[in-house]
C-alpha cells in the first residue's frame, strides 16, 4: 500500500502547482456556530404540486429548476423576489395521447438572466434556451439519430448566450454522453480522447470557452480501461492523465478503494480563468485531489493517506473540498479549503460528515454537514466559521446546499436522506428549494 510521504517544506506561490507527494500544512479547524434564525430562511414554493428541485443560482438571486406542478408532471421554473415562475415548453405535445407526459427542467441560469435546459415529451427530450421572447430548440446534434434522454444536462450558460452541456442518449451504442458547445448558435460537440470511448461528459466551463469534465473507455474495446480528467481548449482534447497509472493491483479490484471498477480513474471537477484545473484521481490506493496547472498535475497533499476530493476552485487560487475514509463518498467526511499550499480544515457542525459542494470567488464555501444528533444540515464557511443553516421553512430530515453566489446568497434543498447520515437526498420524496440570503 503506498503511502504519501511527509515533507517539510510547501508550496511557496500561487503559480507553482504542488508536488504529488508534497503534504499542505495544516491551519486549525472552523469553529461550528448555531443556526440564524430560521425565518432568514426562504421556502422557493411550488408550481402546484409538493415538490420542487432547484438547480441554479446567479448572482442576481434569480433560481432556476424544476417543480411538480397541479398535473403531476415537473415543469421548468424561474424564481426571483419571491416568484416562482413556469417557463414555456417547446411546442409538439402529440394530442392523440390521452395523458401526454410533457415537463421540463431549467439547469442553468447566467447573471444577465439566460436560461438553459430540458424541454420533453413522452419521447423526446430537448436542450433548449429561455430569454424575454420565450423558449427556443437548440437542436443538439445526437449520434445515430437517437432522442435525447432526461439526464441530459445544461453545466453553464454565459451572459452572452454561450452555453455548455452534455447531451446524453438513450440506448445506443458508443458514445452514450458527449459535451456540447453552443458559440453565436452555433453548436459544437466536443471530440473524444479515442473514437471507441463510451462516454464524455463536461463539469465547468471558464470565460476564455476552455471546457473539463472527463473521458471513459468503453470496456472490451480495448486493453486499458480508464476514465481520465480532460481539458478542451478551441474544441481540442488534452488528457490531464493520473497521479500513477493504477495497473493490475489487487487495490484496482477492491469496490471500497476503487468503486467504480477503473484502474485509472479521475475526473475534471473545476476550472478557473486561468486555466487551473481541480479534480480527483485514483492513485492505485486513495481517491487524491489533484491541481492541474502549467501542465503539470499535482496532489494537493491535503488529508494524507485519505480519499479526498477537490470540489470547486476561484480566482484567488483557493480550492474546496472534503475527504475522510473509505466511506467518504457515501456519508461525508473532513472539509478543507485549500491555498498557497495551506491547508484549513472547516470542521463540522458536530457529528462530522461534512461535504462540499461550491465556492464563491470570496473564498465562502458550502455543502453539508452532520450535527451532533445525526442530522444533515446546510452549512456556509466563511472567514474560518462554519454556520448552521438548518433545515428550511418547511423542515425535512435533511439539507444540502448546492450553490454560493458571489454576494454569499445560498441556494438548498431539503428533503428526505436517502438513508440516514447520507450525503443524497431520496429522489421518490418531496423535495424543497430553499434560499439562504446574504445578511
Amino acid at each position: 500500500m503506498h503511502r504519501l510521504a511527509l515533507l517539510a517544506a510547501v508550496v511557496a506561490s500561487l503559480t507553482a502547482c504542488t508536488d504529488p507527494s508534497a503534504v499542505s500544512t495544516p491551519r486549525p479547524n472552523a469553529h461550528a456556530v448555531s443556526a440564524p434564525d430560521p425565518a432568514d430562511a426562504i421556502d422557493l414554493g411550488t408550481l402546484g404540486g409538493n415538490s420542487t428541485t432547484p438547480r441554479a443560482l446567479n448572482n442576481a438571486g434569480q433560481v432556476v429548476g424544476t417543480s411538480v406542478a397541479a398535473d403531476g408532471q415537473a415543469h421548468p421554473f424561474v424564481w426571483e423576489a419571491g416568484t416562482m415562475r413556469e417557463l414555456p415548453l417547446l411546442p409538439g405535445t402529440r394530442p392523440e395521447i390521452p395523458f401526454p407526459e410533457i415537463g421540463g427542467d431549467a439547469q442553468a441560469i447566467s447573471n444577465s438572466g439566460l436560461i438553459a435546459g430540458l424541454s420533453y415529451n413522452k419521447y423526446d427530450a430537448r436542450m433548449v434556451l429561455w430569454d424575454s421572447s420565450g423558449v427556443h430548440d437548440l437542436a443538439a446534434p445526437t449520434a445515430y439519430g437517437l432522442p435525447i434522454s432526461r439526464s441530459a444536462r445544461a453545466i453553464r450558460i454565459t451572459d452572452v448566450g454561450d452555453i455548455l452541456a452534455t447531451v446524453v442518449l438513450h440506448d445506443g451504442a458508443p458514445p452514450t454522453s458527449y459535451p456540447v458547445r453552443w458559440q453565436g448558435g452555433i453548436a459544437q460537440r466536443l471530440p473524444a480522447l479515442r473514437a471507441s470511448d463510451h462516454s464524455y461528459t463536461a463539469a465547468a466551463m471558464n470565460n476564455r470557452g476552455q471546457v473539463i469534465g472527463a473521458a471513459t473507455s468503453a470496456y472490451g474495446y480495448q486493453d486499458d480501461v480508464y476514465r481520465h480528467p480532460v481539458l478542451w481548449t478551441d474544441g481540442a482534447i488534452q488528457d490531464l492523465g493520473v497521479l500513477r497509472a493504477g495497473g493490475d493491483t489487487p487495490e484496482c479490484y477492491d469496490p471500497l478503494r476503487n468503486p467504480d471498477g477503473f484502474c485509472t480513474n479521475g475526473t475534471a471537477t473545476d476550472i478557473n480563468e486561468r486555466g487551473d484545473v481541480v479534480g480527483y484521481v485514483t492513485d492505485t490506493t486513495f481517491v487524491r485531489p489533484f491541481l492541474w496547472r502549467d501542465g503539470q498535475l499535482g496532489d494537493l497533499g491535503v488529508l494524507p493517506g485519505l480519499n479526498a476530493y477537490a470540489a470547486a476552485s476561484n480566482e484567488r487560487g483557493q480550492v474546496a473540498g472534503y475527504g475522510g475514509g473509505q466511506l467518504v463518498s457515501v456519508e461525508g467526511g473532513e472539509g478543507f479549503a485549500w491555498q498557497d499550499g495551506q491547508t484549513q480544515l472547516l470542521g463540522s457542525l458536530g457529528g462530522g460528515g461534512t461535504v462540499v459542494t461550491a465556492m464563491n470567488q470570496r473564498g465562502d464555501v458550502v455543502g453539508s454537514s452532520l450535527t451532533a444528533a445525526g442530522e444533515r444540515h446546510a452549512f456556509i464557511w466563511s472567514d474560518g466559521t462554519m454556520t448552521d443553516l438548518g433545515l428550511g421553512p418547511q423542515g425535512g430530515g435533511a439539507s444540502i446546499a448546492i450553490a454560493v453566489n458571489a454576494r454569499g446568497d445560498v441556494l438548498g434543498v431539503s428533503g428526505t436522506p436517502l438513508f440516514p447520515r447520507s450525503i443524497s437526498l431520496s429522489d421518490f420524496q418531496p423535495k424543497r428549494g430553499v434560499l439562504w440570503p446574504r445578511h
